[in-house]
């Protein structure tokens, strides 16, 4: 699961800066109404989506409607994306990367910040559709993850996002393998 997500924008997170400059240049007024910090559902959020076979960013909002209801998903399961009508459709043209700089996660009411050792910026998978509006492909946990919550956000560096960009692999959407820094939250 991935309930919020962290955008940093200093200095040393280069790769962040390129991608948000990127959208910056289609968006009259910076960047619409995203705010690096901390990413709530329902805000509008940078992604990198695929475009005529070349890499595009935009804005999607985080969290599709389900079924004509308030209630909004915010996460769907890798596992179970092909058998879902709501993201059948979406795998061939919906697939989008939301790049991130950690996630957060609660365990007995503590607040827990997670990223990989070995990334500044990652790319969570995600699906969009045509109103602008996506979710985080989540996947079962890691054995670090565990100790935390039995799922965790598919999580990938600049290689495996091309892929999944590229073309729908459900062997792409698999735990995380390197090491996580997971720390409470203050």
């Amino acid at each position: 699961m991935c309930g919020r997500y962290i955008i940093f924008t200093s200095e040393e997170y280069k790769e962040m800066k390129a991608i948000l400059r990127e959208i910056s240049k289609h968006y009259k007024t910076g960047i619409g109404t995203f705010s690096a910090g901390e990413i709530f559902p329902s805000t509008d959020v940078p992604a990198v989506v695929n475009v005529s076979g070349g890499t595009g960013y935009g804005m999607l909002k985080w969290g599709m409607e389900l079924y004509n209801s308030k209630k909004l998903l915010i996460n769907a399961r890798g596992e179970t994306l092909g058998e879902k009508r709501m993201f059948s459709s979406l795998l061939e043209s919906g697939r989008c990367l939301l790049p991130a700089n950690g996630f957060f996660e609660w365990k007995d009411k503590e607040k827990y910040f997670i990223k990989p050792c070995d990334l500044q910026t990652f790319y969570m998978a995600g699906l969009y559709n045509k109103d602008g509006r996506m979710v985080i492909v989540t996947t079962s946990a890691n054995s670090e993850m565990e100790q935390i919550h039995d799922r965790m956000p598919v999580i990938f560096n600049q290689e495996t996002g091309r892929m999944w960009l590229d073309k729908y692999d459900s062997g792409l959407l698999v735990p995380y393998q390197k090491p996580l820094e997971i720390k409470k939250a203050g």
